[in-house]
């Protein structure tokens, strides 16, 4: 499968857009044949590790390690994760990183090496004005009931990231399900925030304050998105 853009997404519209306030969210931006190729990989066919915070030390555990935990050591990652939360600090939620040449899922690999072809990286570096990015990471992330992103910043000193994305892959979520990329002011305020789509793509310059909130128990689905970041440096 070789990726593109939907025909009908303007990239100049979404650059001009981008210049106003360094974010912007466009739906449908990728061909629909292809978005729905992506999602039947991230639902049915990818395997997500854990990522968290134990011992304050960010971590992932497989699925054979959470399961091979006893319930009073998951309580107490539970109860380490839900204190840091407490205090604005930490995560938990699914994640399987992806590569352009070991990717074993077909449509992952795709979807990988458009996300580094030159026309995307053009691009980037047009809509951002960031002439040195060279490369984009991504990772397949699943959050489910319970699960969260604090707010934070995504700058990265050795990875020289420039751009954050998100390209979500998730169908008729309902916003009071929580999984909303939330937006801060500097000083926490909150801004504004963005609920998931179905191929829908978020832009944002790595100095944006947010954060994924808290999905409720009650969300009848996981929300699911590849992210990751537009960069200066090379992939490993």
């Amino acid at each position: 499968m070789q990726l593109s853009f939907n025909q009908n997404i303007s990239l100049d519209q979404l650059t001009n857009e981008y210049a106003n306030d360094k974010r912007v969210r466009a739906g449908r931006i990728l061909q629909p044949e292809h978005a729905a190729d992506i999602y039947t990989s991230l639902s049915e066919q990818t395997s997500y590790d854990i990522a968290l915070v134990k011992d304050n030390v960010p971590c992932q555990l497989t699925d054979s390690q959470w399961r091979s935990l006893s319930g009073p050591e998951r309580q107490k990652i539970h109860r380490e994760t839900m204190q840091n939360a407490s205090r604005g600090v930490g995560f938990i939620y699914g994640r399987y990183q992806l590569s352009s040449e070991q990717e074993s899922i077909t449509n992952l690999r795709a979807l990988h090496q458009w996300l580094n072809s030159d026309t995307v990286l053009s691009w980037v570096r047009k809509l951002s004005g960031h002439q040195d990015i060279i490369a984009a990471s991504a990772q397949a992330t699943r959050f489910t009931p319970g699960q969260f992103l604090t707010r934070h910043i995504d700058t990265h000193e050795s990875e020289q990231r420039r751009v954050a994305y998100v390209l979500n892959f998730t169908k008729n979520w309902h916003p009071d399900w929580g999984g909303l990329l939330q937006f801060y002011q500097q000083d926490g305020t909150p801004r504004d925030a963005w609920a998931p789509g179905f191929n829908a793509l978020s832009l944002f310059d790595v100095t944006h304050v947010h954060s994924v909130t808290y999905v409720t128990p009650f969300a009848l689905m996981p929300r699911y998105a590849v992210t990751g970041w537009f960069r200066a440096t090379p992939l490993a």
